[in-house]
C-alpha cells in the first residue's frame, strides 16, 4: 500500500507534494529537538509541466547547525555531499528549498527566514529560484500547523494552501 504524502497548492499555478517519508523525517527532527528551533533542507524534484515541487527527502540539521528556544542557523557539513550524491542518482534529485520547526502552536516565518529565502532565491550557489520553506508548528495534542510558502526569485512570498493528504 502506498503511503499519502501532504499537498499543498496556490491558484497561480504552484504546488507542493511532501512525501510521506520526508514527513516522518521531519517530525522525527522536531520530537528530537523538543522545544528549540531546528530544521533542514528538502530535495526533490519538480514534475514535468514545472508546477509541482515533489519533496522526496528533508535532512536533519547538519552538525554544524545551531539552535536556541528562538532562533536557529542550518550549518552546511555534507550538505554538498549529499546534493551530489542524489544529483547522480537514477531519478535525479536537488535542492528544493528549507524546512524550519517553530516550538510554537501558530506558526509564520520570521523576517530571518523570510530575508534568507529572498538571498537563496537570487544566489546562483543555490541556482533554485523559487525556493519553497515549510514551517513546522509544535505538536500540542491536536492537529500540527505547518506552512508552505514559495519564494519566486524578484517577487515577494506566496503561502500556499493545504490541500489534502494525497
Amino acid at each position: 500500500m502506498k503511503k499519502s504524502s501532504l499537498k499543498w497548492s496556490t491558484s497561480d499555478g504552484y504546488s507542493i507534494a511532501l512525501m510521506h517519508n520526508a514527513w516522518e523525517n521531519i517530525l522525527q527532527t522536531c520530537k528530537k529537538a523538543a522545544n528549540k528551533e531546528t530544521g533542514g533542507i528538502l530535495i526533490g524534484y519538480y514534475t514535468d509541466d514545472l508546477t509541482t515541487a515533489v519533496v522526496t527527502e528533508s535532512t536533519p540539521p547538519p552538525k554544524d547547525s545551531k539552535s536556541d528556544y528562538t532562533w536557529f542557523y542550518r550549518g552546511i557539513d555534507g550538505l554538498k555531499r549529499l546534493l551530489i550524491r542524489r544529483w547522480k542518482e537514477p531519478r535525479r534529485c536537488y535542492y528544493l528549498g528549507e524546512w524550519h520547526y517553530h516550538p510554537a502552536k501558530k506558526v509564520k516565518p520570521s523576517h530571518d527566514d523570510i530575508n534568507q529565502m529572498v538571498r537563496i532565491s537570487s544566489e546562483e550557489n543555490y541556482n533554485c529560484r523559487e525556493p519553497i520553506m515549510l514551517v513546522v508548528g509544535h505538536d500540542y495534542g491536536e492537529t500540527r500547523q505547518i506552512k508552505a510558502f514559495v519564494f519566486p526569485r524578484g517577487k515577494a512570498m506566496i503561502e500556499l494552501v493545504y490541500e489534502k493528504d494525497v
